[in-house]
């Protein structure tokens, strides 16, 4: 993954900016097309440490021929909740109408804080979402899991590392708490895979070396879902 820096620069380059103008207030964002020109439409919400960071991984995507808006996390964790989640339909609404989109619902991929955002939010618009993918996501604020798994309305994959102690955001022991608590419904909306050893963060260009094998496979089964639950023939 670190051999694929440069890319991450060049790519961090070639994105089309889409920051909301002074009418359209809004997140900051990035937009990364596929090859094609045109693609289904993948938000992608940031970690704590901003944009830059998760656009190897928005390219990546992107690469395997979505759409991909890539936002920063931080602008949705506010006290008002409700208008973080009206921002969030907004970017969604807003990538949908967007010159590079197909039709149909989206995905929403977040990690970490993102991943919160995507959990708390996404998974709760069954109209507007397809599918939620999160990486070692935040999940230090859910209190019930049982209640909290039962509001999820789009099927969830997540992720996460068994040595992950990241400011103790993100444990294993949540994720497993939630997986269970969603096994009570068949199916169930949320499925976990667990990666044996792994910390916080192993997406990135600055994952630990033996991280680095968690972050590809979880690409490849994040590109594997997007597909799956976003064809780019007959979309609805």
């Amino acid at each position: 993954m670190l051999s694929d820096f440069p890319r991450f620069l060049v790519s961090l380059l070639a994105a089309v900016s889409l920051c909301a103008g002074a009418q359209d207030p809004g997140p900051k964002q990035q937009e990364f097309l596929p090859k094609s020109g045109s693609g289904r439409v993948v938000v992608l919400v940031s970690g704590q440490t901003g944009m830059p960071g998760y656009a190897m991984t928005a390219q990546q995507i992107a690469d395997a021929g979505f759409d991909v808006v890539l936002v920063d996390g931080n602008e949705f964790w506010i006290k008002d909740t409700s208008r973080a989640g009206n921002m969030l339909k907004e970017v969604i609404t807003r990538a949908q109408a967007g010159a590079h989109a197909l039709p149909g619902k989206v995905g929403v991929v977040g990690y970490s804080l993102g991943g919160a955002t995507a959990l708390t939010y996404a998974a709760r618009m069954p109209e507007l979402v397809a599918a939620v993918v999160v990486g070692y996501p935040y999940t230090a604020f859910i209190k019930a899991p049982a209640d909290f798994v039962a509001k999820i309305k789009v099927p969830v994959q997540m992720f996460a590392g068994t040595a992950d102690t990241y400011k103790d955001c993100c444990l294993i022991e949540t994720a497993r708490q939630l997986a269970n608590a969603a096994k009570a419904v068949s199916p169930p909306m949320l499925t976990l895979h667990e990666y044996d050893g792994a910390g916080h963060g192993f997406n990135l260009a600055t994952a630990a070396r033996k991280d680095q094998a968690a972050g590809q496979d979880a690409i490849k089964r994040t590109i594997a879902q997007l597909k799956q639950a976003l064809p780019a023939e007959g979309a609805k």
